[in-house]
């Protein structure tokens, strides 16, 4: 039986759910990154203009922090579309991507506490047991909760990101902290699926944060000298 136990775990480990949720874990770290320095620019704005040095520049990777926030939390969040013929047309590494890859591949939840604690934070409630399909409604109730802003950045995405529609204002984006909830929602949901059902630990984000630490090292080469961290 112990045997058997092991070789699942094997297979699960560098398998296609583990890779696809590694996937989603780079493109959460990137997401990390470009939080991060735009809430340092934005959080220092004043003092940055005060000092004259770099002011264009920082405007500019500013906003092309926005741009990249906005690529990225699509990137989490984004569905596996079908073709006609009901197959996926690509197979993505989001949230959906992983789902769907642990629907198929009907893999058991090995810590069903993880589970349970993931499911009771954000589900309204239509999710009471540690099962896979609890998951799945916990992401869709969260999906729902944040409907309106996930359509936001859908749509600066496909008419500012990708494209450059006439007419279209970029400035009605969602605000930080709904950025920070939706962050935060992705890490917790592929650490459950690290932990609970690949039997891995998950990596740790927030030593990651290497960016942040560099452009306050810069700031502070500029003079500035209370360099705030948090938006307020």
């Amino acid at each position: 039986m112990m045997n058997r136990i092991r070789t699942v775990m094997n297979e699960m480990i560098n398998g296609k759910i583990d890779n696809k949720n590694i996937g989603l874990v780079k493109n959460l770290w990137e997401l990390r990154q470009a939080l991060d320095v735009y809430c340092l620019i934005t959080a220092n704005g004043n003092a940055i203009s005060a000092k004259g040095a770099g002011k264009i520049f920082f405007g500019f990777l500013q906003a092309l922090c926005i741009r990249l926030v906005a690529l990225d939390i699509c990137k989490i969040f984004e569905d596996e579309q079908k073709g006609k013929r009901g197959k996926v047309k690509y197979e993505l590494n989001s949230i959906y991507g992983v789902l769907k890859s642990l629907a198929d591949s009907k893999s058991p939840v090995r810590d069903s506490a993880r589970v349970s604690s993931f499911v009771h934070k954000y589900s309204n409630g239509r999710g009471e047991d540690e099962t896979l399909l609890a998951l799945s409604l916990t992401v869709e109730d969260v999906k729902t909760k944040y409907q309106k802003e996930l359509e936001r950045f859908k749509t600066f995405r496909d008419k500012r990101g990708a494209h450059s529609e006439f007419g279209f204002d970029p400035r009605d984006l969602p605000s930080y902290d709904v950025m920070e909830q939706l962050f935060d929602f992705g890490w917790e949901f592929y650490s459950v699926i690290s932990v609970a059902f690949i039997s891995v630990g998950p990596c740790n984000l927030e030593s990651s944060r290497q960016v942040r630490g560099s452009l306050k090292k810069v700031l502070c080469d500029l003079g500035l000298g209370d360099i705030r961290t948090e938006m307020k």
